[in-house]
């Protein structure tokens, strides 16, 4: 292993020689014990793979509600989809497909629109009629002729939903993206009666009328009567700007109605900055904080799970220029993405408004920083409007590293876990079902969760759906881009005592040495990139590796201490945004690793002694060797995503025929449309758009706890 001398300082001081002459007969019976609780665990279930947060023509999508579940279950053949989509109020009949345009790119780099690949866009007065629409007229937009979202809802996105999940056998369910009060969005959902004989989901319709910020409806919902006591309701406030309180009364009516089967999970968390009061953008780790309390099952016990557990720290849009739409030029938390997750996850922030020395940022602190990153950055991005268009206090910078937001949470001992979305919305310049993309990736094609579901394979019942949320509730997930890799199995032992992602080993100091057992599958074939060119991050550093065929670089094993909960009262509770201690453990590099097939398999084994305190150990992997140029540090972090308009992407496009529509592209040349960047010699085309999303792959686990007791017993 190439991290060994780091264990000794990292576990307490044990020597080196302890660590490597661990009894031969106690390293096998754990590493044993190890294989057969990952055997154990697939025998008792599946890590089934997911999305939970898209969008349809019911709000800004471009496909309908079938087309989407379809394409995501049967085509990107996904285990469980939940269909999800802003609150509010929307014009189009999400029973239609709105494809405006179809596109390709002429042989001089011109975007040609073929409108006879386009269709019309259908709406609800044209459809059902405006007097089928229901609730206040005020708010429902221009004339009216909008239609509140609980409506959809019930009464068009739900039947859709199950109708396609029940066609496929695949666990689907309606979901929302929720218009968060007083911040940006959230992926949340109530399963509800959706998988009752006669279904219905009265409780999502419910949820956006009484909590969306952007529902100004007074209706009550017509004959829905959502504010009834009687139907769990209250009475709904007022949309006020910066109401966070209003959010937190949201995740606790959700734990007080529906603790089994709700989950509320922030979307794209750093897009939008730090939380200012007089708008609805950022979110700070306090609020991150307030909803794991507000949803606490029981609330006497802190560290216990949550409907609030999680965050999309890995965002949709992984296509976009900017990747996964984190602009450098705003007050993005860390100014972008890091590897493709943001920064409360893969990168070290600082407290809003605040320089990482604590001193209070200024404008012309901001300036340098501008400058500083156009240096080092360049390409075809200006920066002029960093330091001037957001108010100070929303910044929040970022830098590479390991000790996150993320980290700060799970040094409480809190269950808050790593999620991703497609946040599927369209293809950017292109069609739908064109390969090229400037924006999205469809459900499935790129970003999986693989939630653990016990006693089930799937299929369109409610105990697969329920299994499905439990597992990403209690944190036994991990979530991977580009199918980089497609099993995973991380376990630790203590003798025949173990325990994996989302539970709590009890490690006796006295007792056996600890196994850290991982296997993985790398699969041999090609994932859903549309290219076969070798990867041009990894030419930088000689390495041809097909863009479509990834393959598994190194492995790093983090861990962090576990200091306790932090009152509110407490200034570290809004202050806290690391956790000093959080440190690379282990790296396992591919030779490190025992093959066998498609399957890679180590161990890593532990003196007990050398356990003192409570901690976590998490997962990463990735495609990128540590200090590839332009992607990755010496230590391995990702670097700010921006780097990679140094990347030159040099197989040139030839189209033969101008007229050739896009379907029929060279799969083995870079695409046209990627942008020039007059600052590298010869003025080439950069990795930029779905081929940086291609090129830079990662996967994350969520953690192993570890409590040390005499007691020696798994929770």
């Amino acid at each position: 292993m190439t991290a060994k001398t780091q264990l000794v300082a990292l576990l307490g001081g044990a020597s080196l020689l302890a660590l490597c002459m661990a009894p031969a007969t106690a390293q096998t019976a754990s590493t044993a014990a190890a294989e057969a609780y990952a055997d154990r665990l697939e025998m008792m279930g599946n890590y089934l793979t997911g999305d939970k947060h898209n969008h349809t023509t019911c709000t800004d999508g471009t496909t309908s509600i079938r087309t989407l579940v379809d394409r995501s279950t049967l085509v990107y053949d996904l285990d469980w989809f939940a269909q999800a989509g802003h609150g509010g109020s929307g014009n189009r009949d999400c029973r239609f497909d709105d494809i405006q345009t179809g596109n390709y790119v002429s042989s001089n780099g011109a975007l040609v629109t073929d409108l006879a690949r386009s269709n019309p866009r259908r709406l609800w007065v044209d459809t059902i009629g405006r007097d089928a629409l229901k609730g206040d007229e005020a708010g429902r937009g221009t004339g009216g002729n909008n239609m509140w979202r609980w409506q959809s809802l019930i009464e068009y996105a739900y039947p859709d939903v199950a109708n396609a999940g029940r066609v496929s056998d695949k666990t689907t369910w309606l979901g929302l993206e929720t218009n968060t009060p007083g911040h940006e969005h959230t992926s949340m959902g109530i399963l509800g009666k959706q998988f009752s004989t006669v279904g219905n989901a009265y409780a999502m319709g419910q949820f956006e009328y009484l909590w969306d910020r952007g529902d100004n409806d007074t209706s009550g919902g017509d004959e829905y009567d959502f504010e009834n006591p009687a139907n769990r309701g209250v009475a709904k406030t007022p949309n006020v700007a910066g109401n966070h309180d209003k959010a937190v009364a949201s995740v606790a009516w959700l734990r007080k109605n529906y603790a089994n089967d709700s989950y509320y999970v922030v979307a794209h968390i750093e897009r939008q900055g730090g939380y200012v009061t007089t708008a609805n953008n950022g979110t700070n780790i306090e609020h991150l904080r307030d909803y794991h309390n507000a949803g606490l099952l029981n609330a006497a016990n802190p560290l216990g799970y949550t409907v609030a557990f999680g965050m999309e720290s890995q965002p949709g849009h992984q296509f976009d220029t900017d990747r996964g739409g984190y602009g450098i030029d705003t007050p993005t938390i860390g100014y972008g993405t890091y590897g493709g997750s943001g920064a409360y996850t893969a990168a070290e922030t600082t407290v809003a408004g605040q320089d990482f020395d604590g001193t209070p940022l200024t404008v012309a602190r901001l300036t340098e920083i501008a400058a500083e990153l156009d240096a080092a950055i360049g390409g075809p991005a200006t920066y002029a409007g960093f330091q001037t268009n957001r108010v100070i206090p929303r910044y929040i910078l970022g830098k590479p590293g390991i000790k996150t937001v993320w980290d700060a949470m799970l040094g409480e001992g809190r269950r808050f876990f790593y999620f991703a979305s497609s946040d599927w919305h369209n293809r950017g310049a292109f069609g739908p079902f064109e390969p090229h993309s400037t924006n999205d990736a469809w459900p499935g094609e790129y970003a999986k969760i693989y939630a653990y579901a016990r006693g089930t394979e799937g299929g369109y019942n409610l105990k697969a759906a329920r299994e499905v949320v439990r597992g990403m509730q209690v944190g036994n997930t991990y979530t991977v881009m580009g199918d980089l890799i497609t099993e995973l199995d991380f376990v630790m032992c203590q003798g025949t005592t173990c325990a994996t992602m989302g539970e709590t080993l009890r490690v006796n100091p006295t007792g056996a040495d600890v196994v850290l057992y991982t296997r993985m599958r790398d699969p041999e074939g090609a994932n859903h990139s549309p290219y076969t060119f070798n990867n041009p991050s990894l030419l930088q550093i000689g390495r041809e590796v097909p863009l479509n065929r990834p393959v598994l670089d190194n492995v790093d094993i983090i861990r962090g201490d576990v200091t306790g909960i932090i009152d509110p009262s407490d200034p570290a509770y809004k202050s806290n945004v690391s956790n000093a201690s959080t440190e690379i453990f282990e790296t396992i590099d591919r030779a490190d690793f025992t093959q066998d097939g498609e399957y890679l398999v180590t161990s890593v084994t532990i003196p007990a002694a050398s356990f003192t305190t409570n901690m976590y150990f998490r997962m990463r992997g990735t495609n990128m060797p540590k200090a590839t140029p332009n992607e990755t540090t010496v230590e391995g972090h990702p670097l700010l995503d921006f780097y990679a308009n140094n990347i030159p992407c040099p197989f040139a496009y030839t189209d033969p025929n101008p007229s050739t529509p896009l379907s029929e592209f060279n799969p083995a040349s870079c695409p046209q449309y990627l942008p020039i960047n007059p600052r590298l010699p010869g003025s080439p085309q950069i990795v930029d758009f779905d081929v940086e999303g291609w090129a830079d792959l990662w996967f994350y686990a969520n953690p192993i706890f570890v409590t040390v007791t005499p007691a020696g017993r798994r929770a």
